[in-house]
């Protein structure tokens, strides 16, 4: 199991469901942003991050290695009111999940931000816009998103299996939701299958304090709320992705999962970059 690379042949899914509840306008520990400024810039460098991977040369196009999906829950910005819906806006809006060669095309914006040396800057595409309000349907979320990437995975039965980051800073509220808990919808999820394996579900828990923060745990002891659920629900971290880590200098035991708790801003994009890399892209 998870052996399969990402290729033009066999595209790699990449899904993100991003916490957009009320909590998440609070300040995100010393980082100077919310924690729904700080969740959305992460994913929009990681979203960069796969598109410069895709391309064969530098300033050249994205080729379709992955396709990727955002979902936001809680504010409904678009539609109002408080669900889930495609956190990719203009026309993408239209496709749940979309290929990398379109997402590369199709930013919101672009943006100036700061660079290495904090005196120029740089411009750097965003499609992923900072909202908030109202709960946590978390429920929902997986739910929604799980019916795209099992249709997804029924048409890329030869790829590595889907991987679906999950990103919040709060208590799930709909559990249970259309009759099922929050731990049953997260089964059935990981039970969506490609022949190499079953989807990946992984989980970065926010918080605005400075706790310590707690990286690819192997148990949920000294956890507290939400961390044991959230640990529960993640899935073991598979080998290639355990070498990955440990090729960044971070420390994983065997048995560890997919889960973050406390994550500061340097480790939700560390996070990101080991969770969403299994190996060299293959056919460039």
């Amino acid at each position: 199991m998870y052996e399969q690379t990402f290729s033009r042949t066999n595209q790699g899914c990449i899904v993100f469901l991003l916490d957009r509840s009320d909590s998440m306008k609070h300040q995100w520990q010393s980082s100077g942003t919310t924690m729904a400024q700080g969740a959305a810039r992460a994913v929009n460098k990681i979203l960069l991050d796969l598109c410069v991977k895709s391309a064969k040369e530098v300033g050249g196009t994205a080729r379709h290695y992955f396709d990727i999906g955002v979902f936001g829950y809680g504010i409904r910005p678009g539609a109002g009111g408080e669900g889930v819906e495609s956190a990719l806006g203009g026309a993408l809006a239209a496709n749940p999940i979309v290929g990398i060669p379109k997402l590369f095309t199709n930013p919101l914006a672009i943006v100036a931000e700061p660079s290495i040396d904090a005196v120029a800057t740089s411009r750097v595409p965003v499609w992923v816009e900072p909202v908030h309000g109202y709960r946590t349907p978390m429920c929902q979320a997986i739910a929604v998103a799980g019916e795209h990437v099992f249709d997804w995975a029924s048409r890329h039965m030869g790829s590595f299996p889907p991987i679906i980051i999950n990103i919040t800073d709060g208590m799930v509220t709909d559990s249970p939701y259309d009759g099922a808990d929050l731990t049953e919808w997260a089964s059935r999820l990981t039970s969506i299958e490609t022949d190499d394996g079953p989807a990946l579900l992984f989980n970065i828990f926010l918080s605005p304090t400075g706790a310590a923060e707690v990286m690819f745990p192997t148990s949920a002891n000294g956890l507290p709320d939400p961390g044991p659920e959230l640990f529960g629900i993640s899935s073991p971290l598979p080998k290639t992705m355990v070498a990955n880590a440990r090729g960044s200098h971070v420390r994983v035991d065997d048995g560890a999962r997919g889960f973050v708790f406390n994550a500061g801003p340097g480790t939700l994009v560390k996070f990101l970059e080991i969770g969403t890399r299994v190996a060299d892209l293959r056919g460039r």
